[in-house]
Parts: C-alpha cells; sequence; structure tokens
C-alpha cells in the first residue's frame, strides 16, 4: 500500500473505536502517519462511524492533531476522504 505521494485526505477506520481523518503523509512496515488529523474516539458520542463522517464530510475537516501515527495491525479500512458518499 503505497498511497502517500500526493498528501491526500484519507479516513482509517481501526478495529477499536478511533477514527482517523488526515493527511497522508507516509507509512512503514508497522504504522500510517498522518497530518492535520481529526482523531476522533467515537465511543465518547451516540453517533456512528458512518454519521460522524457523514457529518465532517457536510462540514468539513477540524483537525485536533498535528500529526498521529496508527498501528497498521489496528487498521480495518482506508478511504480517500473524497470517496465518502453522502446520502
Amino acid at each position: 500500500m503505497k498511497l502517500c505521494k500526493n498528501k491526500k485526505e484519507v479516513v482509517i477506520d481501526t478495529s477499536t473505536s478511533w477514527i482517523y481523518i488526515g493527511k497522508l503523509v507516509k507509512e512503514d512496515d508497522s504504522y500510517i502517519y498522518l497530518e492535520d488529523a481529526d482523531a476522533f474516539d467515537i465511543s465518547e458520542t451516540s453517533l456512528s462511524k458512518q454519521e460522524y463522517l457523514l457529518m465532517v464530510k457536510k462540514d468539513g475537516v477540524v483537525p485536533n492533531r498535528k500529526s498521529v501515527k496508527i498501528l497498521k495491525s489496528k487498521v480495518v479500512a482506508i478511504t480517500f476522504f473524497e470517496d465518502i458518499i453522502e446520502k
């Protein structure tokens, strides 16, 4: 997986309650690195991950981290943010 060329915004869904939205800047064997990231613990809200993504898609990404690294073994899916379909 080498998606880092254009620093595109991605959504990283994990097997935990955390979801990440940010600019993909690099990866190595163990981690994926994002900049200007929104790291959100879905367990702190009544929204589902999908509902949260639709809200962010509508209102825009509000970063709460300059950078974050995500353990690849916890990643369930990676999606380009632009590919999130609004209903």
